[in-house]
């Protein structure tokens, strides 16, 4: 049996396929197998899978179209390796992606999952940008509280973890959400500050085509991981947890309104804080270091400088100042 199980889900990617595929047949790691499961493409999606003789490559063939989420979970079951790696058919891995994230894994007995940054590449493997989220546990499992932290294509799983855990189609179009959420609930969870992966950002991605209804989904997500915690947010509470988060993404009309909502905003943090004491979910000091640094991004963003040391959920303990610092050093390398 193989180290490492790859799943790639193929539908109508004929432009990009060969590219992918060719990334993992030239990876440095080479114990691998390669499970293509082809989703009814209608396009040249087979043809350029089987002119590949490599043997460590397994093609799966969906009699009809069943979408992604069940050619996840096919792809989980016919898994055979001790881990198990995503990648979409559209994407290109660099050399080392997988002997990094195996060594990480191997060394970490107690991470469940990994990822890694990624460089942004558009249809013609322009470079356009670059994709960095939060590395450590502690703050991973924060992050998760508000939006997703992992880049899905980049993953790496114990096959084990996987096998508990499937993908939930409930949650369409945001099911990777989800499924982060569920896993961290028990286990420890990173992401390798390398970048490993080349992700193509064009028209026909998830979160361009089907924005509107990711974002109801997430919200859905949003609020059991706050229930994890005592909390059920009004509609008002909702929009104030997510308000911070939004300042980095120019297509929000948030982005463009003027906030004044401070003293809510420091309720509703404050409310966090009280609800994990009874709860001891996260690390009090890195949460506080967390909502802080993510208060003083919107007040920058609003020009709003004299709120920045006002909040009443802000503490001054070393450890939360050390934290918050570190925190808004990565943030300033983010934007």
């Amino acid at each position: 049996m193989p180290k490492l199980s790859i799943i790639m889900p193929v539908f109508n990617t004929e432009k990009y396929l060969r590219e992918a595929i060719d990334s993992i047949i030239q990876q440095s790691f080479t114990d691998w197998e390669l499970l293509i499961i082809n989703d009814g493409s209608t396009d040249s999606s087979e043809n350029i899978i089987q002119s590949y003789t490599d043997k460590r490559i397994q093609y799966h063939r969906n009699d009809q179209n069943i979408g992604l989420i069940s050619t996840l979970n096919k792809g989980i079951d016919i898994c055979t390796g001790d881990y198990i790696a995503r990648m979409d058919a559209d994407d290109i891995s660099e050399k080392d992606r997988f002997k990094i994230q195996l060594a990480f894994l191997a060394e970490n007995k107690e991470y469940a999952m990994c990822g890694s940054y990624a460089k942004v590449i558009d249809e013609n493997n322009n470079e356009t940008g670059k994709i960095l989220n939060l590395q450590t546990n502690d703050f991973l499992q924060i992050n998760l509280l508000f939006s997703v932290p992992f880049i899905h294509p980049s993953m790496m799983f114990r096959r084990e973890v996987l096998k508990n855990n499937y993908f939930d189609p409930q949650y369409k179009h945001a099911e990777d959400y989800e499924l982060w959420c569920r896993i961290a609930n028990n286990y420890k969870i990173a992401n390798i500050p390398d970048y490993l992966l080349r992700y193509r950002w064009h028209t026909n991605n998830v979160s361009v085509t089907y924005s509107q209804i990711q974002e109801n989904i997430k919200n859905k997500i949003i609020c059991k991981e706050l229930q994890n915690i005592g909390l059920q947010p009004s509609e008002k509470e909702l929009y104030l947890h997510k308000i911070t988060f939004q300042q980095f993404d120019s297509k929000t009309e948030v982005v463009k309104q003027k906030f004044e909502d401070y003293s809510q905003l420091d309720s509703w943090f404050w409310k966090i804080i009280d609800s994990n004491k009874n709860k001891q979910k996260y690390n009090e000091a890195s949460l506080i270091a967390f909502l802080w640094s993510r208060w003083i991004v919107l007040c920058i963003s609003q020009k709003k400088y004299n709120q920045i040391w006002k909040p009443k959920f802000a503490s001054y303990n070393l450890s939360v100042l050390y934290r918050t610092f570190n925190l808004l050093i990565f943030l300033k390398k983010k934007i």
